[in-house]
């Protein structure tokens, strides 16, 4: 199993100490976009998600991916997705989603499952310290985990920016295995 930990970015001012946008990029423009349109597939065995062109990405291929929303202006990125799909001991996606939730401790909270690309996906939110929000989907296909954590500084976005993001993501999930 793998365990993913995301860190929250700065505090609310940008580096003059002046306060921060309160609309980090992409995070409206993007949304209306439609999930083809300038935009790249990040694969990891057989699991694909398509994100945005102006996104981040790192690794992908057989190992884990990291996918970043764009960058302010000061080159601050409010979260990361991390991105994983591999063999599970997980029979499947209850059990993998009873086992994410007691890795992640008390302040889990099991949201209702969602679909994406045909599979069900389980929805884990959890709050740390009142700056990191971790949002983890996860789902069982034919005896592999598919993973994505998404991390993102509560101080820095809304909940309605935060879930902007990961709907311009999560909707384009396939999976070729």
């Amino acid at each position: 199993m793998t365990t993913a930990a995301l860190v929250g970015c700065g505090g609310a001012e940008g580096p003059s100490g002046s306060p921060r946008s309160s609309t980090p990029p992409s995070a409206q423009a993007s949304a209306d976009a439609s999930p083809t349109a300038a935009s790249r597939v990040v694969e990891v065995n057989g699991a694909q998600l398509r994100v945005p062109a102006d996104w981040s990405v790192g690794g992908g291929g057989t190992q884990r991916a990291t996918i970043s929303v764009p960058e302010d202006e000061s080159g601050t990125s409010y979260g990361t997705g991390v991105f994983n799909a591999d063999i599970t001991l997980a029979s499947d996606t209850e059990e993998l989603a009873m086992g994410r939730a007691n890795v992640a401790g008390g302040d889990a909270k099991r949201l209702p499952d969602v679909e994406f690309g045909g599979q069900s996906f389980f929805h884990l939110r959890e709050l740390h310290g009142g700056i990191d929000s971790l949002d983890t989907y996860g789902t069982v296909i034919n005896g592999s985990e598919v993973t994505v954590a998404w991390g993102f500084n509560a101080e820095l976005a809304t909940r309605e920016q935060i879930d902007g993001w990961i709907n311009q993501v999560m909707p384009t999930f396939k999976f070729e295995g």
